[in-house]
Order: C-alpha cells, then sequence, then structure tokens
C-alpha cells in the first residue's frame, strides 16, 4: 500500500469527508489529471467546438482564421442559424456522454485505487470503464424521465414566497446527489444492476440526508467558483479593452482581438466545465463510500477480521 494512500471507505464526519477527499486530490492530482486529459481530451475539442459554433457561428471561425471578420459574419446569418441549432443538440449530446464518461471513469478509478492500495494504471481504469458506460447511459436515461416529476414539484415551490426559493434549491441539489451517488456505484461496484444502483443511492443519501446533501453542497459549490475564477480573466480583458477603445459597439463586435479572447473564453470554459463534472464524481464517490460504510461497517469489519487472523 502506498504511503500516500488516503483510505476512502472510513465512516468520517462532514469535515472529515472534505478533508480527505482534499488530501486525496493532492496525493492523486498528475494520475487524476493524466486521465482527465486522456480521454477526455476529444470531448473538449469537440465541447469548445461546439459551444463556439452556437454562440458566434461557423463563419466566426472561418472570419478568424482568415482575419476577414466584416464580410463572413454579415453574409451567412440563415447557415449560422441552422449550424447553431445543429451545434446545439450536439451540445446536449457531447453533456450527456461527458457525464457518462467521466462518472465511469471515477468509479473505475476509485475501486481499483482501492484493491490495489495506491494509484492505478489508466489504461486499466480505461479499460474498466468501458464495461460500465452503457449502464451509466442508463441511469442517467431514467434520471432524465424522473426530472419531470421533480421539475414539477420544484415549479410549485417556486410560488411559495421566500421558502419556496430555497425549498427548489434544495430539491435540485438533493436530485443532482441522487444521481451522483447512482452512477458512482454502478461504476464502482463490480455486479450490480442499474436499478439496484439506482435504489442503492436513494438509500444511502436519505439514510444520513444532512451529511450527503452539505457535503454535496459545499463541495460543488467550491468546485463551481474555482471554476468561475478559472474563466473570469478572458471576460477581464474583454471589458478592459472595450472601455479603453475607440471602436463603437458595431466595430467591437467585428474586432479581432476581441473575438480571439472570446475564442480563449470558450476553450477554458469547456476545460472548467468537463473537470469540473470529472472532479465532482470522486466527491460523489468519497460521499458514497463514507455512507456505505456508516451503515454497514464492510470495511471496519474486514479490518477486525484481519486483526483476529494476526492475533491467532
Amino acid at each position: 500500500m502506498s504511503n500516500t494512500y488516503i483510505e476512502p471507505r472510513i465512516n468520517r464526519d462532514f469535515s472529515g469527508i472534505l478533508t480527505a477527499f482534499v488530501d486525496f486530490l493532492k496525493a492523486e492530482s498528475k494520475s487524476l489529471f493524466s486521465v482527465f486529459i486522456t480521454y477526455n481530451f476529444v470531448l473538449i475539442i469537440l465541447l469548445f467546438l461546439t459551444n463556439y459554433i452556437v454562440d458566434a457561428g461557423i463563419s466566426s471561425i472561418v472570419a478568424i482564421s482568415t482575419g476577414n471578420l466584416d464580410g463572413y459574419l454579415l453574409e451567412n446569418a440563415q447557415q449560422n442559424n441552422a449550424v447553431t441549432l445543429i451545434g446545439t443538440l450536439a451540445t446536449y449530446v457531447l453533456t450527456a456522454l461527458i457525464y457518462i464518461l467521466n462518472s465511469s471513469l471515477a468509479g473505475s478509478y476509485m475501486k481499483l485505487y482501492e484493491e490495489q492500495g495506491g494509484t492505478p494504471e489508466k489504461k486499466l481504469v480505461f479499460k474498466r470503464a468501458l464495461g460500465k458506460m452503457l449502464g451509466s447511459f442508463v441511469i442517467l436515461f431514467l434520471g432524465a424521465i424522473c426530472v419531470i416529476p421533480v421539475a414539477i414539484v420544484g415549479v410549485i415551490m417556486i410560488f411559495i414566497p421566500i421558502l419556496g426559493l430555497f425549498a427548489f434549491a434544495g430539491l435540485i441539489i438533493t436530485y443532482f446527489t441522487w444521481i451522483g451517488l447512482s452512477v458512482f456505484c454502478y461504476a464502482y461496484t463490480d455486479e450490480i444492476s442499474m436499478t439496484d444502483a439506482m435504489g442503492r443511492g436513494w438509500q444511502l443519501l436519505f439514510f444520513k440526508f444532512w451529511k450527503a446533501f452539505f457535503t454535496s453542497f459545499v463541495a460543488l459549490v467550491v468546485l463551481y467558483i474555482l471554476s468561475i475564477l478559472f474563466q473570469i480573466l478572458p471576460a477581464m480583458l474583454i471589458g478592459f479593452y472595450s472601455m479603453n477603445s475607440n471602436l463603437d459597439n458595431i466595430e467591437l463586435q467585428n474586432d479581432f482581438f476581441i473575438e480571439a479572447l472570446s475564442f480563449l473564453f470558450y476553450g477554458l470554459n469547456s476545460i472548467s466545465g468537463i473537470l469540473v463534472t470529472f472532479i465532482s464524481m470522486f466527491i460523489f464517490g468519497f460521499i458514497y463510500l463514507n455512507l456505505h460504510e456508516s451503515k454497514y461497517n464492510v470495511y471496519l469489519k474486514t479490518r477486525v477480521e484481519r486483526l483476529d487472523e494476526l492475533s491467532v
């Protein structure tokens, strides 16, 4: 077992889960980044292109590559609308694929990390993740169906003054925590059906609800804040350039430097968005393993049995 191994199956309190998760990220940062880049690189490029096309249209990409912004941006409005529609649909498909891939990678990584007592080989992680992707898709599909009653209840909550907004936010966090626990459970557990994974995720969520809820809430909020900070530099540069430029609004929209910064922004947005998804699945992993140990004491029983064997 590695000296930097962080045992995820110990029954910890709220702060203990977050501390163990941060320690895990520190110890496994190089390996996790390698897995993330290796198997998400193509998706990052595709998401970057689709996001940019949805917002600016394909003619903007042509304009940047040629340096001729004025002509292309004014001539192909109808073509851009069709491409934008296709890009929007492609974005939804890519988002689902990103979630499926990264949840499978996270569950497989944690399983091999636990079995080997340290950093697993990324090829083994990916090989195991491939066998879990179809089931993860089914869970995501069933979860999408469950969004309908959640949305109906959420709309009703919104009409309740003040408290309704907080209740709606709590409902959304609860829903995503349940889906995250379910997908991780399926990707982590060797032999389990999709429906059983969703059922186990539901049981563990409400076994110690407030621990799961607040751990998920705090960790995800911190992640998304860091993601926003990561993206804010291009936005600040655009604002600074616009305030100190002699160009009017129309000229600024067609300015090559502004378009290039926008290109950079979409690139950082794509990387940070997928990275947040990747890391968030490990958060759900630590929550799941903690709740599972709290309820079943599997790891504790195993340690006691080993001690008994050594004492004989």
